[in-house]
């Protein structure tokens, strides 16, 4: 999951094993240790690991290496002993943002009084950014005078991304208020809240834009779908919604990535993906590698969730 759009993406040269800014490249070497720093200094999972052996171990492994891509196996052998399978190193070719004319953007459709808004997931840059924010409002608007029932908001293949404009969507079904937090050790809780159709972390704007989308019936029902492919900032818009009174959960668990990352964009354009913070909902209850079990496990979630909205009253 990204944070403060798109995790407050670091920009960081790396040398002398510390995050420093640098007038020439770094070597191997020094870029191998500034990655290992800022694993060991952000990590949630760093007791995990002997960081000086780690270290040494990995040094080792490095003598002869010539090129920064040539440490990659060194930097994914210390991610994989710290065991959360939410940090990862991703390569210039694997972090390259897709163009903003090709991601996928929510979508919405109703009948019989129940409106259904997708949210997918969302790796993009600020246009992209700005073009599902667009596409998610005119989706809500699209059916919301249909919602008589309630609404059920999709996040079966919601992999994850930035969570921020996908709150900013939901934030009429939200509701202002505190949505969740991240938690972490050593750490204050950043709360995420909706003001006035806008996501908010701590005191600062999650996304830039704002949803002026209003309701013709506030607090409504709302049935979110999950399953197995609901990840990361899936499970956070997921987290968002738990503790409300007036939402039920459908379809199966999520995958269980229900945390973090603080993104540092390194100085060949690879990214580490620091897991740092687990989330929680606005009741408190700490989430993180577990998977959300639904509260109505279902094959064919829609239809359970159709069904329950049915009973909630206000059907027209």
């Amino acid at each position: 999951m990204r944070r403060a759009l798109a995790a407050a993406v670091v920009l960081v040269l790396l040398g002398a094993g510390l995050v420093a800014a640098q007038s020439s490249a770094p070597t191997p070497r020094t870029y191998l240790l500034g990655v290992l720093n800022l694993l060991r200094r952000y990590s949630i999972d760093r007791d995990r690991v002997d960081w000086p052996r780690a270290e040494a171990e990995a040094l080792r492994a490095a003598e002869g290496v010539s090129t920064l891509s040539g440490t990659y196996p060194m930097i994914r052998t210390v991610i994989a002993e710290l065991g959360n399978p939410h940090t990862s190193l991703l390569s210039p070719a694997q972090a390259k943002a897709p163009s903003a004319e090709t991601i996928e953007v929510p979508s919405s459709r109703a009948e019989n009084g129940i409106a259904v808004l997708t949210i997918p997931g969302l790796i993009a840059d600020p246009e992209g950014e700005h073009r599902y924010v667009e596409a998610g409002i005119a989706a809500l608007r699209a059916v919301e005078a249909r919602a008589s029932c309630g609404w059920i908001v999709d996040l079966r293949e919601n992999s994850g991304g930035n969570m921020w404009p996908m709150l900013t969507v939901l934030a009429p079904l939200l509701g202002d208020g505190v949505a969740g937090s991240f938690v972490g050790p050593g750490l204050a809780a950043k709360v995420w809240s909706i003001r006035g159709g806008q996501a908010w972390v701590g005191d600062h704007p999650g996304a830039a834009e704002v949803n002026p989308a209003r309701l013709t019936r506030p607090s409504p029902p709302v049935a979110v779908l999950t399953s197995r492919n609901t990840a990361s900032s899936g499970e956070a818009t997921l987290v968002a919604f738990r503790g409300l009174g007036r939402v039920g959960t459908f379809g199966g668990p999520t995958a269980g990535f229900a945390t973090s990352n603080e993104v540092f964009a390194l100085a060949d354009g690879a990214q580490l993906r620091v897991t740092t913070t687990f989330d929680t909902d606005r009741a408190g209850r700490i989430y993180g590698v577990e998977p959300i079990v639904p509260d109505f496990p279902a094959q064919d979630p829609e239809a359970a969730a159709g069904q329950w909205l049915r009973t909630r009253g206000g059907c027209a």
